[in-house]
């Protein structure tokens, strides 16, 4: 497929974003009951797992430029062009984390505050990401929901995976209570993202119909309506799978409660790559457009 170098640019800078995010979160609750020192040996391979995604997701967005280097041109236009703003902030985000990230590889402590702070780096980024996308001619980009769908991503992407690696790092070391705040503080922003990428869909579609039959504007596709029903099928599918990480997550917590993370963790591994496996269908759906 065409489409697979946006997919994992846009798809692993923000869940990059979101593994940030979600480490400073765990890593409060984490701190309280292990100790910085314990907490911040847990988290390392986390974070160095969202410093890999976001240099991954910088490869990748090589792959569908004529010319890489020309990025650099780019910059020179910052005060008028998102991309500019774009590559700025997400060079910033990566340097910051990426540095950040060696620090507490030597150092072995983390800061809650640092990492927030990078978190914001990249949510700034990522509004300058959906920002270019929204700014394009093609219509089915040019609202909205494009925004709603790039951070739902942030949140529900990159919360499986920080909350897949912190089960696994923590599962046998920390207390039961710990346990249900890190799965229950994932489960709630994930259900929130989704609930509300799910909600603004017929508000876009109804947009959508709308500005196809009184816009005289050249924009692409020429047939939007048809070419977002082209998609169908894999906004259904991802849908079903995003709703069944839930309804496994959710079980985990109130099937086993205090065991979330031993007896519950086959469970809560697989509501996490439903979910991740639900992004990416929604991220091809999004960007293909025949």
């Amino acid at each position: 497929m065409s489409e697979w170098p946006l997919v994992a640019f846009t798809l692993f800078v923000q869940s990059s974003v979101g593994v940030v995010i979600f480490s400073a979160l765990f890593f409060c609750h984490l701190e309280k009951s292990l100790g910085n020192q314990r907490a911040s040996l847990a988290m390392k391979p986390v974070l160095l797992t969202g410093a890999v995604l976001g240099c991954l997701g910088l490869l990748a967005s090589t792959l569908h430029m004529g010319y890489p280097w020309n990025a650099f041109h780019a910059l020179r236009h910052i005060s008028t062009s998102w991309l500019s703003r774009e590559i700025v902030f997400a060079a910033v985000y990566l340097g910051a984390l990426c540095l950040y990230t060696l620090f507490v590889l030597i150092k072995g402590r983390m800061n809650r505050s640092i990492l927030a702070l990078i978190g914001l780096l990249g949510l700034i980024d990522i509004y300058c990401m959906a920002s270019l996308y929204f700014s394009t001619a093609m219509m089915t980009w040019m609202h909205v929901n494009t925004y709603i769908l790039f951070f739902a991503a942030v949140f529900a992407a990159g919360s499986a995976i920080a909350l897949g690696l912190t089960a696994l790092r923590v599962k046998s070391v920390i207390d039961g209570t710990t346990a249900v705040r890190i799965v229950a503080t994932a489960l709630g922003l994930i259900f929130l993202a989704v609930a509300v990428r799910m909600a603004a869909q017929p508000f876009f579609l109804e947009w959508l119909s709308e500005t196809a039959q009184n816009s005289d504007a050249i924009t692409f596709p020429h047939s939007p309506l048809t070419a977002y029903a082209t998609t169908s099928g894999l906004r259904i599918i991802a849908g079903a799978l995003s709703i069944s990480g839930i309804l496994f997550l959710g079980f985990s917590l109130m099937r086993m409660r205090n065991t979330v993370l031993t007896s519950g963790l086959p469970v809560i591994l697989s509501g996490s790559l439903l979910v991740f496996a639900g992004e990416v269908l929604n991220r091809f759906a999004f960007f293909i457009v025949k």
